[in-house]
């Protein structure tokens, strides 16, 4: 992609959002924050180089209130990338909680979160390029090597939703690809966002860290790294992929 785009990206006001809403407007592209949080996403503007960025809410758990965002954002240009960064807490990090003990609303919830919320965006983007086609559409969902491992710290529910992400991706890739639409996966490994730091004690980031063979968290700017090269030119022939950013955690 030569020229600057306008790009939505959900979940953008979180600690990875936020860095991949920077690269893009680095680089010239219009972003759209959409963000639960509208409050956070609004702070995220001023950061942002740039002009004709806008920031909205946004909750992935709702049919009605993702078709407004994208209907409402694609009449003021059409829009050429997604990125979807959003996703639900790990409701049990580090706590006992099995496939066996597990409270189905908490099941509910996350995969409502993690991989429904996820095929609304991806949906409802597609509906709209297909109907009025732009060149090199691009579609980038952030997941998680969590999705790849098992025993790694989170619950079942959202190992399981954050493992979804890679078959939907590659089935969108298949069915997209005749309308010019690429969808890829970024999965990143433990990431020090803020987030992550306010939320854990250097006990257990270090503990975290120790299961990468470079032996460190993963850096926001890594992963949007990760990002920016599937929405650029170089990237024009993957789709269907996934982009391990995971200090070798899980290595195939």
């Amino acid at each position: 992609m030569s020229e600057r785009r306008r790009a939505i990206v959900v979940g953008g006001a979180g600690g990875l959002g936020s860095e991949i809403c920077r690269k893009l407007a680095s680089e010239g592209h219009r972003v759209v924050i959409a963000d639960f949080d509208l409050a956070r996403a609004q702070a995220l503007l001023p950061t942002l180089d740039g002009a004709g960025h806008v920031a909205v809410h946004i909750d992935v758990t709702k049919d009605e209130l993702v078709d407004s965002v994208f209907e409402a954002e694609e009449a003021n240009a059409p829009l050429g990338i997604l990125v979807i960064a959003s996703g639900g807490p790990v409701v049990h990090l580090g706590q006992a909680v099995n496939v066996a003990t597990m409270a189905i609303a908490d099941w509910e919830r996350t995969l409502s979160l993690n991989l429904t919320g996820v095929f609304r965006c991806i949906q409802k983007f597609a509906q709209l390029r297909m109907a009025s086609p732009v060149e090199d559409a691009r579609i980038v969902i952030v997941g998680s090597a969590a999705g790849l491992v098992a025993g790694n710290g989170t619950d079942v529910a959202y190992s399981v939703s954050k493992a979804a992400l890679f078959g939907l991706a590659r089935q969108a890739a298949f069915e997209l690809a005749s309308a010019g639409i690429t969808v890829n996966v970024v999965a990143p490994g433990p990431v020090g966002t803020e987030e992550f730091h306010r939320n854990t004690n250097e006990q257990i980031r270090a503990a975290i860290a120790s299961k990468s063979v470079l032996n460190r968290l993963a850096t926001p700017e890594e992963v949007a790294g990760g990002v920016m090269y599937l929405l650029s030119p170089a990237a024009s022939y993957v789709t269907g992929a996934t982009i391990d950013i995971n200090g070798g955690i899980h290595m195939r």
